[in-house]
């Protein structure tokens, strides 16, 4: 999986569920007035219990498919159930407000997060997943309305926003919003090749769930993770991120117009687990670029396989290897002699042909 590619922008212990507060219903909205409503709509839980289905295709061909049955109350709490394409299920969390625990029934690995800190940040209301794509498509794309249709027995209004310019991040959009919970019942997200379409089977308001269904009992033998533990970053020197990684990588040398700032190693463990090392380069003393060395994931995906509209395939150091260029972040990554490389530019000065420049100028850490 590539370190910074955006391949689904769903969440997923919340299934599609986005909710934006409560108005009656209208036919009336503009698409660009529906979007303003819903971000300037009082937030507020909603209590439902909803399943929802999530296709992920490149080029037209299903690569992954999911179920999501979620319960919600009003006062936050969640129970998310995920099952794969066969009926099997693979994850099964629950946030009671205290902490957030995360089941995998075929690894009995769960994850805990009791953080008050971290806690609060994972605690996202259905506005709060949904917003910061409408804050954006709300600036840098063309909306329209598109027709209005029934979703999960429900009435909906359904939005297209088409990208103002090919290299936005999110791609074309097409959002069907119920019309009387202001809640996005199904969501569409086209990037490149790639789509990624989630809908509502069924939803109801009125279920009666009961508190219970926000607890979880694990078995006995379960392996059981704090989500501190998952990954753990470290000031470190080059010598000593050499020895971590286990063998020489490549890095950019301090001169007088580059200085580096900060090495940092980065341990994760779980589904990610990997050692990286990540440097930080200034020019200055203003940060100008980021530089983030892993060893190449171990997976028959080409690195230039999939790519997104703000994607491009190049070639680096002779290496196959991609640009990815958006209103967010610039980067080029590439794979070599077992380490895959991440330069991330930071600065607006910085472009892709002194990035590329650079990258050729680069040595192994001796």
């Amino acid at each position: 999986m590539k370190k910074a590619k955006i391949s689904v922008l769903i969440c997923i212990i919340g299934g599609i569920g986005m909710s934006f507060g409560c108005t009656p219903e209208s036919t009336n909205y503009s698409s660009r007035d529906i979007v303003s409503q819903a971000l300037a709509a009082e937030e507020g839980n909603l209590s439902f219990y909803g399943e929802s289905t999530t296709v992920t295709k490149e080029n037209d061909t299903e690569v992954e498919r999911y179920v999501i049955k979620e319960w919600r109350s009003k006062t936050g709490k969640i129970r998310a159930e995920m099952q794969d394409a066969n009926g099997e299920q693979t994850s099964i969390t629950v946030n009671d407000g205290k902490s957030l625990i995360s089941y995998q029934p075929k690894q009995n690995q769960a994850v805990v997060m009791d953080d008050p800190e971290m806690l609060a940040l994972n605690q996202f209301s259905p506005m709060d997943q949904v917003s910061v794509i409408l804050e954006q498509i709300s600036e840098t794309h063309d909306l329209t309305n598109g027709k209005e249709e029934k979703i999960a027995g429900r009435k909906t209004q359904h939005i297209i926003a088409e990208p103002q310019k090919n290299n936005q991040l999110l791609g074309r959009q097409e959002l069907w919003i119920d019309k009387e919970n202001w809640i996005v019942l199904k969501m569409k997200s086209i990037l490149g090749s790639q789509t990624v379409e989630a809908e509502y089977d069924q939803i109801d308001f009125d279920a009666d769930i009961s508190d219970n269904k926000f607890s979880l009992k694990l078995p006995e033998d379960v392996e059981i993770k704090n989500m501190d533990e998952l990954a753990s970053n470290r000031e470190v020197s080059l010598a000593e991120a050499r020895e971590q990684m286990g063998d020489s990588f490549l890095y950019v040398p301090e001169d007088d117009e580059w200085k580096r700032s900060n090495v940092e190693l980065i341990e994760m463990t779980g589904e990610l687990a990997r050692t990286e090392v990540s440097m930080d380069y200034t020019k200055n003393d203003v940060p100008i670029f980021n530089l983030s060395v892993f060893p190449t994931p171990d997976d028959d995906e080409e690195i230039d396989q999939f790519l997104t509209s703000n994607e491009k395939a190049i070639t680096i150091r002779g290496m196959k290897g991609t640009y990815t260029n958006d209103d967010t972040y610039r980067e080029l990554l590439w794979d070599e002699k077992g380490f895959r490389y991440s330069l991330l530019m930071m600065d607006v000065t910085f472009d892709l042909e002194q990035a590329t420049q650079l990258a050729e100028k680069m040595e192994y850490l001796p």
